[in-house]
């Protein structure tokens, strides 16, 4: 088991997140999230993994687009911290959101592999 992840997978994590996130692959986000991962969005709202799955599958939540502006990360052992803003175009239920967020992505490293267990999208002051 690697004890000390590379802050550029920790990186090239995040980015499959956002990818799978916008290209609805629901096989790759049950891989990347932990059993008990959250999703922390803008509004408040809180999603377990089972509720981010139902979400995207029933069209309630949809990411129409992401771009990166800014990201980086750091390595503390069997965690690693990715932090970093972008540009988000997000539906969640009625709401629709368009605009730069900062985002937080904890990955914790588990027997079976990296996992995220927590991701959050926040709104800049």
């Amino acid at each position: 088991m690697e004890t000390l992840m590379k802050e550029s997978k920790a990186i090239s994590l995040s980015k499959e997140k956002f990818s799978s996130l916008l290209g609805f692959n629901l096989e790759s986000l049950t891989l990347l999230f932990d059993e008990r991962g959250l999703i922390f969005y803008p509004n408040g709202m809180v999603e377990t993994k089972s509720e981010i799955i139902a979400n995207l599958k029933s069209g309630k939540t949809v990411f129409q687009g992401i771009e990166v502006l800014k990201i980086l990360a750091r390595s503390y052992g069997g965690t690693a911290v990715v932090q970093g803003e972008g540009f988000f175009n997000i539906k969640l239920q009625d709401e629709e959101f368009s605009e730069v967020l900062n985002f937080i992505d904890v990955w914790v490293e588990k027997e079976e592999g990296w996992k995220l267990v927590s991701a959050h999208l926040i709104k800049m002051g």
